[in-house]
């Protein structure tokens, strides 16, 4: 049993979950800090990852460089236990640390803040976009706030105090003292509370002994999807030295299972530009810094947005076991609702995604009732390999319309060695209604599916060509 160790603005913390007052396991960050802490500036609306009033910022040591790594969260989705070894950082914290005063005086000065409820989420991200050296432009500022919601001020007054920090002179964010970090053993390391239990494996050798001794612990990376109401117990494979890995041939990329999806869009996006906007529509910055490319994917949802992109794209699934691993066909591994091809004593590792032969073409996109940061409707991803004018090969992949996502074998037939024109895309988008047979639910009814569907392939056509004729 250890202790959990961590920092928190500048303190260090030490959580014995034997203790009986103590949190229990499953409690969030943002539980943490108002109840226990009673540290009321982060604020609790959504619960649910999706407003960003609760935005924290988390710190961590990169070994290899020696450098601190920093980034945004939603407390709400974050794991207390997920913290060992890093530095918490909140709206409270000390300029020394995190030097957010000319930030705050920035909104006060441009009235960015009315009922104040967004206000400390706003002010991290925003700092936390300095932080980053990143451009200080509408566009990348509004990528950065992209998961931080407003509802009485407008986002006017925030966009002009974000820009105005530019001005400042003498502002820069992260000349601050060095951060602290707790030292803790290169080992597993396992929290228990009652009859639960928390492991934080490192390797794959030490998750497979934490599945053998604990079998019916729930495997979770990012607490982001269909885990985020567990309460039982948890092996943590966020920090599996294999699943983090990234490597490049000439063949193509493999990403790690655990790689999360601001990875996936900085290894994928210069070979594949159209995914980078795709990514964003995902989820929140916050989220994508917690959610994982393989429990998207191991999830077997028929609206989950990565697989599309793994049939257009023909990638690969890497499973491993106790004997060796094992490599599936995107086309093969979700097997039903909620299915995958994963034995029971498998896990998923990594996704291989080839390089595109030349001539191909990629685009993907994602519909919902809210613009970005919402299920899916419907999601589309396309490869399209012309020679001249002429679809020489043709993947086109959908969620959402099928309990399975799942590529749409008879338009393929159809557009295959037929001319690229807008017409032939037409005469295609009647071949949806027999690929696929959508339910309607919350998020949209069978007809407004196939519609969608059909116009995805349009939208397609225009994004290759240039043209909206």
């Amino acid at each position: 049993m250890d202790l959990l160790r961590f920092y928190l603005n500048g303190k260090p913390r030490e959580i014995d979950f034997c203790c009986p007052d103590s949190p229990p396991l499953s409690c969030s960050v943002l539980h943490y800090l108002r109840r226990y802490e009673k540290m009321t500036g982060t604020k609790e609306v959504c619960g649910s990852g999706d407003c960003g009033a609760c935005t924290v910022i988390v710190a961590e040591k990169d070994e290899v460089t020696d450098t601190e790594k920093w980034f945004t969260a939603d407390s709400c989705l974050l794991r207390l236990p997920q913290l060992h070894g890093k530095h918490l950082l909140t709206i409270e914290a000390p300029d020394k640390y995190m030097n957010t005063t000319p930030v705050r005086d920035a909104f006060l000065r441009e009235r960015a803040s009315q009922c104040g409820v967004c206000s400390p989420g706003m002010v991290l991200s925003a700092y936390n976009h300095v932080k980053n050296n990143l451009p200080l432009n509408r566009e990348e500022i509004k990528r950065s706030l992209s998961g931080n919601l407003c509802r009485c001020t407008g986002y006017q007054s925030i966009m002009d105090a974000v820009l105005s920090l530019d001005s400042q002179p003498g502002f820069q964010a992260g000349g601050e003292e060095p951060l602290d970090f707790p030292q803790v053993e290169k080992r597993m390391h396992a929290f228990i509370k009652g009859e639960n239990v928390y492991l934080l494996p490192l390797c794959l050798e030490e998750f497979f002994i934490a599945r053998r001794q604990y079998p019916g612990a729930r495997i979770a990376s990012g607490f982001t999807g269909s885990c985020m109401d567990h309460k039982g117990s948890v092996i943590d494979i966020s920090r599996v030295r294999e699943l983090l890995q990234v490597s490049v041939s000439e063949f193509g990329i493999s990403l790690g299972a655990a790689c999360n999806y601001e990875t996936m869009k900085k290894e994928l996006g210069p070979h594949f530009p159209h995914i980078i906007p795709y990514l964003d529509s995902f989820a929140s910055l916050q989220v994508r810094h917690q959610a994982s490319l393989g429990g998207n994917i191991a999830d077997g949802s028929p609206v989950g947005d990565t697989m599309p992109l793994c049939l257009a794209l023909d990638a690969v699934c890497v499973a491993c076991g106790p004997e060796g691993t094992r490599r599936i066909k995107a086309d093969l591994f979700t097997t039903g609702y909620r299915k995958v091809d994963l034995l029971p004593d498998e896990l998923l590792m990594a996704v291989v995604f080839p390089f595109p032969e030349k001539g191909t073409h990629f685009f993907a996109h994602k519909q919902s009732r809210r613009k970005n940061m919402d299920i899916s409707s419907v999601s589309f991803a396309a490869a399209i390999r012309l020679e001249g004018r002429t679809c020489t090969s043709v993947r086109l992949a959908y969620g959402g319309m099928a309990p399975v996502p799942a590529r749409a074998m008879h338009t393929e037939r159809f557009l295959k060695g037929k001319v690229f024109s807008r017409a032939n895309c037409r005469k295609a988008s009647a071949f949806i209604e027999k690929d696929f047979t959508p339910i309607s639910d919350i998020r949209g009814s069978a007809a407004y599916r196939i519609d969608v569907a059909r116009n995805m392939l349009l939208m397609l056509y225009e994004s290759i060509t240039g043209k909206d004729d």
